[in-house]
């Protein structure tokens, strides 16, 4: 007989007699069982017993796997998620500081252009001024050109009538 198998214990499967069960039945039944819970009960009777925790763990662990599993696809979903507003954001914020970069570029430009004009114009305002003063030099310099042609002119012609005495007038005092 096989006592690991507990529902034979519960249901032992006796015939019926006159009065009942066969007496020999369960007599010999009731001797087995003595022998087997003095014997092997104890270590059969783990083995059943382990077996039937591991099942009964086995359907729990499932149970908490499938949780376990259910909790970590939401933990993923929201983590998705979170990356996702997160990467939004970011994107947002470097859009924001691009958009005032270019602004503050744009500004610089502007100056760094409106400068740039004020030196130029500033420059061709010298040029001018130093092209009137050259221009005003030029008729000095004409001016005393024509002076000093004139001067020459006169000093010849002085110089000629002085050379033109000068034989005469060197014949009478001789």
């Amino acid at each position: 007989m096989d006592w690991k198998d507990l529902d034979r214990l519960r249901n032992p499967g006796f015939s019926f007699g006159r009065r009942g069960y066969d007496r020999h039945e369960v007599d010999r039944f009731l001797e087995q069982l003595v022998d087997w819970l003095e014997t092997d009960a104890a270590r059969d009777l783990g083995h059943v017993a382990i077996t039937r925790k591991l099942e009964l763990v086995g359907k729990s662990t499932t149970h908490i796997m499938l949780a376990a599993e259910q909790e970590a696809e939401e933990l993923l979903r929201q983590a998705e998620a979170d990356v996702a507003e997160l990467r939004k954001q970011a994107e947002d914020a470097a859009n924001a500081v691009r958009a005032e970069a270019d602004e503050y570029a744009a500004k610089v430009r502007e100056d760094a252009t409106a400068e740039a004009s004020e030196t130029i114009e500033d420059g061709l305002r010298r040029r001018a001024r130093i092209d009137d003063e050259i221009k005003e030099l030029d008729e000095r310099r004409d001016a005393a050109l024509e002076r000093m042609e004139r001067l020459r002119g006169e000093l010849e012609a002085t110089m000629e009538s002085h050379r033109s005495m000068a034989p005469s007038s060197q014949g009478t005092l001789t």
